[in-house]
């Protein structure tokens, strides 16, 4: 049987639209997404110089995009005999809807109203990977004391977790073993 999203009557570019929020694109990380989705549709076949002609981003830019895309495993790229396919089937997988249902939890909001700003997609990446390792618990904690010594990066805020870790208040299961604030 096909995976749901290769079914005919599914329109792809629509899910994603409708879906948008849940993976947190950067503005060009979108657009390409987009792209690739609708030249996939159309059996365009797909190169670097055609998405950079479409989206007018740089190469370096498109180079970048397409990284983080792959880093988040929302795109696969596949060497055929005589060309490379893009493959959003990441998008649509269950592991990413598990991924995604992290980014729906308060804890990237807290982040966010914390850092006053959106996080980049460096920060969501890394903050997508710690929500799957520890208990939002930990990371709340973790949030509140980075910022209050003022020093809300997310190097700091890995240096306090493997340091809790070393000192044995997080278990391997990412859960608090025992509440460091009272001793």
């Amino acid at each position: 049987m096909k995976a749901w999203w290769k079914q005919p009557y599914i329109n792809r570019l629509q899910w994603i639209l409708e879906h948008y929020e849940w993976f947190g694109f950067s503005e060009k990380e979108g657009l390409v997404v987009l792209m690739i989705e609708y030249l996939n549709t159309c059996q365009i076949a797909i190169t670097p110089a055609l998405l950079e002609q479409k989206t007018g981003l740089t190469k370096e830019a498109l180079d970048q995009a397409l990284s983080v895309l792959c880093a988040k495993k929302y795109l696969e790229l596949k060497a055929g005999r005589s060309s490379v396919s893009f493959s959003l089937d990441g998008l649509y997988s269950a592991d990413t809807a598990k991924s995604q249902k992290a980014m729906e939890q308060p804890v990237f909001d807290l982040f966010e109203g914390e850092f006053g700003r959106p996080l980049n997609s460096n920060e969501l990446m890394t903050l997508q990977d710690w929500v799957s390792r520890y208990d939002s618990s930990v990371l709340v904690k973790v949030l509140k004391e980075a910022s209050m010594y003022q020093k809300l990066n997310f190097a700091y805020m890995q240096r306090i977790l493997s340091e809790w870790q070393r000192k044995g208040w997080i278990g391997p299961d990412g859960r608090e073993v025992r509440n460091h604030e009272s001793g």
